[in-house]
């Protein structure tokens, strides 16, 4: 079988686009998982899906433009990727900041998967929301809108992401600011154990109040997390539910 040059400019191009996804998608975010094997997971895919996509009507007829074809592809993969990953960072910044007004901050361990430092519940969110993730099936859903995305931005089409941009700046202030809620039981109540503590040591200068505080909000802010785990999940849901929406509304960005 003879391989055209039309062929391989056509391959190399939704390789870039899987790549840009591969890359930056949450879940392959591991130190552990080699860069070569991330880009073997992106050429396997290409291979699959070569024959199923449209083909361009007009091929890049220079190297130059070859080379800014593929980086626009590889720019929608990455823009899909950070998307997803916003999802799972604004969850794991609820826990963070969990983390820092119990105190667990200070307890914050090296993470051998991601090569930060995370603590105790930053930590147990970040699995929390990465399990229900998968569990409903966001993996597919992520892989489902980048081979939609074939169909609605074709390779080697001409992209502006000045819009794009915008959304994606906007998705991250909405998580986050969804993430503050998802911690705002737990500040409330730290709050309030500060302002008692605050009381107390008026009251009784003789206790070592800040000695006990250290052994208090922990223990406190564990208990209110499994108490609200439920509701959290359900929020959670809620959000990976609405993900495949606004990845749709990211691509309608990008195609005008």
């Amino acid at each position: 079988m003879i391989i055209t040059f039309e062929q391989v400019v056509t391959f190399l191009l939704v390789f870039a686009r899987f790549t840009g996804l591969m890359i930056y998608t949450p879940l392959l975010k591991n130190k552990n998982l080699i860069s070569m094997g991330k880009l073997a997971l992106a050429f396997w895919s290409t291979t699959l899906v070569i024959f199923l996509i449209p083909l361009p009507e007009v091929l890049p007829s220079n190297l130059f433009a070859l080379f800014l074809a593929t980086m626009v592809d590889f720019l929608i993969g990455v823009m899909m990727g950070f998307a997803s990953g916003l999802l799972i960072a604004s969850v794991e910044s609820a826990g963070t900041l969990m983390d820092t007004q119990a105190g667990l901050s200070a307890a914050a361990v090296l993470d051998p998967a991601s090569g930060t430092q995370q603590a105790l519940l930053g930590n147990a969110m970040n699995q929390l929301a990465t399990l229900l993730f998968l569990l409903l099936y966001g993996h597919h859903l992520v892989i489902g809108a980048l081979f939609e995305s074939f169909y609605l931005i074709p390779i080697g089409t001409p992209v502006d992401f000045t819009e794009g941009s915008r959304f994606l700046v906007t998705l991250g202030y909405d998580l986050f600011f969804i993430a503050f809620q998802l911690a705002a039981p737990i500040v409330l109540v730290v709050f309030i154990i500060d302002f008692a503590f605050g009381i107390l040591n008026r009251v009784a200068e003789q206790i070592n109040v800040f000695q006990l505080g250290f052994q208090v909000k922990p223990i406190i802010s564990v208990i209110i997390l499994l108490g609200i785990m439920p509701g959290l999940s359900d929020i959670i849901v809620r959000l990976i539910d609405r993900f495949s929406q606004k990845v749709n509304i990211l691509l309608n960005f990008l195609v005008n």
